[in-house]
């Protein structure tokens, strides 16, 4: 007859397994953390096109985004209120929004990326280095241009995991896709006509 209980084997066998769950549960935890904060930092890029596109559209003026790949940050420029005299005495000074063109870098308000994610950026299939300004035009439209956001706190093989490509079309329209997209981009269904 066998006494009540668990021998040391099977005792030994559940502390290993707890052991196992316990030493792998960290790294799943990092790669879920990780691979939200790269969806997060790509769902605020997207907003923000579309924020400064309707703001261009609304005020009827030029509003520009700016992209530094090298520091891995982007920043919003809005246009500045310039009051226009007239050359008619009775006449009241009208206000219109210009965009300095000739804006100093470091007098942007910059969004930095985390720590770990880096930003790419296309100019139809050539990618380009350094920064940049996107402009956006009274009616919304903008140069197409790929951005490309990618987490090295990934440690996936799997490119897809580390990668998103956001596609800013002429209409200022985002689509998104998991991976490095560049040559083959599926349309959206607002440029489909759908």
């Amino acid at each position: 007859m066998r006494a009540a209980g668990f021998t040391l084997i099977e005792l030994i066998a559940v502390l290993v397994m707890i052991g196992l769950l316990l030493a792998f549960s960290p790294m799943v935890l990092d790669f879920l953390v990780a691979e939200k904060e790269l969806d997060s930092e790509v769902t605020r890029l997207a907003t923000l096109v579309d924020l400064v596109k309707t703001q261009a559209v609304l005020d009827q003026a030029k509003y520009a985004l700016h992209y530094d790949t090298e520091k891995h940050r982007y920043a919003i420029q809005t246009p500045d209120e310039v009051t226009q005299e007239t050359n008619d005495p009775d006449a009241v000074p009208v206000t219109v929004l210009v965009l300095d063109e000739d804006v100093e870098a470091e007098s942007l308000d910059w969004h930095q990326l985390p720590d770990g994610i880096t930003l790419e950026f296309f100019e139809g299939r050539k990618q380009l280095r350094g920064s940049f300004a996107v402009t956006f035009s009274p009616t919304g439209t903008v140069p197409f241009h790929t951005l490309i956001l990618e987490s090295n706190r990934i440690s996936s093989l799997d490119e897809e995991d580390r990668t998103r490509t956001l596609r800013v079309g002429f209409t200022g329209l985002v689509s998104f896709a998991r991976g490095r997209v560049i040559e083959e981009f599926k349309l959206s269904e607002a440029e489909l006509g759908r």
